[in-house]
């Protein structure tokens, strides 16, 4: 099928099935209320008056044994209690949170950890109401509290139940799912046996956790914007309904730690739009995406999705340039300046939510010919300082600092030579200048959101230039105030033009979207206006 045919997988139409959005509040705000209330009406403490200082009646229901330590029921439900202790539940959920969070589940790392706000809110709140467990012969167990209400076990395995499921809908696998449910409702019935059985709560001591828990559990889906399980599978029912569309990952495997939770997370979200299964190319050391870009169009796909950092984004789209084949971004590199500039989520999940229901948005795209060849930059481009920069940036220490890489790449080169180059804008007369960087820019965001071109959209058909020769510590004091102000500072040409000419007296270090491409005496830049069609939010 044709490159240049219309894309059908960006519809308007395309929306994603009807959200369950107010079961996480409804949740949360129930069981909330309903710990208030429980707690009002049966624990001794603060909250109740002295003169209904004895046992809720409930308890009567279910008296505690007594359960000798030494026996073996005794001792599993030590060792059960001990496994599942409040603090180890803390450190797992923590872990997961930084897990979450580096794997780009930014809104899963947000609700994890919330969850795991509700042991500490637990223990201050038992601490508060100093209701005394039960008293039996495991009162000197390292499982036991000193004060029972809310127990603390059934807060905590409530809680560690609900994040088990949540993690394993994040891998987006059915059968973890189920397992992970069925699992949670055992655990949190076993410790309530176990703490029972243990003496070291009653009936309403547990009630009184499990609401706590649940509460909390259900804040953390509603912060965080994770759908309830119960809206999972009404998607999952909805998406039965097939159509022909169909997407390609373009997918850099050095920028992502699993792959194979990339791919279950794309198949999930594409099997819940109802397109068909989606082709996956993945680019090497030699070939950074532009054959894996061909091979998509001539696959006739309805889009392209671009999983990588923004040297994948400029291969890519320097072959989907001049066809109508939408490009959308998950972003995975350091940088993802266009990505930033065109406000797409760096959380994975939301931003593969995007590319199936986003809206297509025309951008500019820039020809750079130099002395060995041509080629096209979506970001930005430059001579002299910032390709130095650049070729000096340490790639294994990317992964650790991400961009702070690049400021001590900068102190490396914070003495720089200048070079004297010819400038010419469009028609007008050329003018000779010495500079240490010349810098042109299609956005105006460069990393951590600072905006080097204050007047620079993707849109406008211009190419943006910025000529610096900082020679004291004043002018770059100046040249970071622009940077971190986003204002045009005194002593620094920022220009515009639609063809840009970049003549120098030899050749000089350049770089194209973030990426060295060797030394130039020459560099050319054309816009190609409106050349690329990017999925954007709506």
């Amino acid at each position: 099928m044709s490159a240049s045919r219309p894309a059908r997988g960006i519809a308007p139409s395309s929306r994603p099935p009807l959200r369950l959005k107010y079961v996480e509040a409804i949740l949360c705000v129930g069981f909330a209320l309903a710990f208030i209330v429980w707690t009002y009406l049966s624990a001794p403490g603060p909250l109740v008056p002295c003169a209904e200082q004895h046992p809720p009646a409930i308890d009567a229901l279910l008296p505690i044994p007594d359960t000798q330590p030494r026996s073996v029921a005794g001792q599993f439900a030590e060792a059960f209690a001990t496994f599942t202790h409040p603090i180890i539940i803390l450190g797992l959920i923590a872990a997961w949170v930084v897990y979450a969070y580096t794997a780009r589940m930014r809104r899963l790392s947000v609700s994890l950890a919330i969850a795991a706000a509700g042991i500490p809110t637990q223990f201050l709140i038992a601490l508060h109401l100093a209701h005394p467990a039960p008293g039996s012969a495991f009162s000197d167990s390292i499982a036991a509290f000193t004060y029972s209400y809310p127990n603390a076990h059934i807060t905590a395995i409530t809680l560690a139940s609900w994040v088990l499921v949540t993690l394993a809908r994040a891998h987006h696998r059915s059968a973890m799912v189920a397992a992970g449910t069925v699992l949670g409702y055992a655990a949190v019935a076993a410790s309530a046996v176990g703490q029972w059985y243990m003496g070291q709560a009653t009936l309403s001591d547990l009630i009184g956790g499990f609401l706590l828990g649940a509460a909390f559990a259900n804040l953390a889906l509603w912060v965080g914007g994770i759908d309830a399980i119960l809206t999972s599978w009404v998607n999952r029912r909805l998406s039965r309904s097939s159509s022909e569309k169909r997407a390609a990952v373009i997918y850099n495997p050095t920028k992502f730690d699993d792959l194979s939770l990339l791919r279950r997370r794309v198949a999930a979200e594409v099997r819940a739009a109802g397109w068909r299964p989606t082709v996956w190319l993945e680019t090497t050391p030699d070939d950074p995406g532009r054959s894996m870009a061909r091979r998509a169009l001539e696959a006739g796909v309805d889009l392209v999705m671009v999983a990588g950092g923004d040297g994948t984004v400029r291969a890519v789209s320097s072959q989907l340039a001049g066809t109508d084949m939408p490009m959308a971004l998950i972003p995975a590199g350091t940088g993802n300046l266009l990505a930033r500039n065109l406000s797409v989520p760096l959380d994975t999940d939301a931003a593969i939510r995007l590319a199936l229901h986003g809206s297509r948005k025309a951008i500019d795209m820039v020809t750079c010919t130099f002395d060995d060849g041509q080629e096209r930059f979506v970001v930005m481009a430059g001579m002299g300082l910032d390709a130095q920069i650049m070729e000096s940036t340490d790639s294994g220490l990317k992964k650790v600092i991400r961009s702070g890489a690049y400021a001590v790449a900068a102190v490396q080169n914070a003495v720089p030579d200048p070079f004297t180059a010819t400038i010419t804008l469009d028609d007008a007369p050329p003018v000779r200048r010495q500079m240490v960087m010349a810098l042109m820019g299609n956005v105006g965001t460069i990393t951590a959101g600072m905006t080097l071109f204050p007047r620079a959209t993707p849109t406008d058909g211009m190419v943006d230039l910025l000529l610096a020769n900082p020679g004291k510590v004043v002018d770059w004091a100046r040249l970071g105030a622009q940077i971190l102000t986003g204002q045009e500072m005194e002593g620094f040409t920022l220009t515009r033009a639609r063809t840009v000419l970049i003549e120098a007296d030899r050749p000089v270090p350049f770089e194209l979207d973030g990426d060295t491409a060797g030394s130039t005496r020459t560099l050319r830049a054309e816009v190609d206006q409106a050349a690329l069609h990017v999925i954007v939010p709506r």
